[in-house]
């Protein structure tokens, strides 16, 4: 692995460090807010309800983020598909103008060559 891809790696890990711990920090905020909104609760209370909200907030946003990557493949895969088929008909298209061009000089060489006999 060259140097620049390992970077690239690199950044890309340190990224997603940042993106999850972001939306941790902000699930925990969210909860935190709605769980000292709910009157009569005492602190041990709202901690535990604070706790179980971000918990399920992560796990949504992980969720979410397992679909997306998946619908990504998903049209990744089309794509490629596409491009394969694309590649296959253009590779067939070109065989047979080529062949039609090489039939054309022959036809032209063969009347030329009938014609100056």
């Amino acid at each position: 692995m060259d140097a620049h891809h390992e970077a690239a790696l690199g950044m890309h890990q340190i990224e997603g460090y940042l993106y999850r711990e972001a939306n941790r920090r902000e699930a925990h905020r969210k909860a935190r807010d709605f769980a000292w909104e709910l009157p009569g609760l005492t602190t041990d209370q709202r901690l535990v309800i604070e706790e179980a909200y971000a918990r399920e907030q992560v796990e949504n946003a992980r969720e979410v983020t397992r679909r997306i990557a998946e619908r990504i493949q998903q049209i990744e895969a089309q794509y490629e598909a596409r491009h394969r088929r694309f590649t296959r008909e253009t590779a067939v298209a070109l065989a047979v103008v080529t062949m039609g061009l090489i039939g054309l000089c022959v036809a032209v060489i063969l009347g030329s060559a009938a014609g100056s006999a």
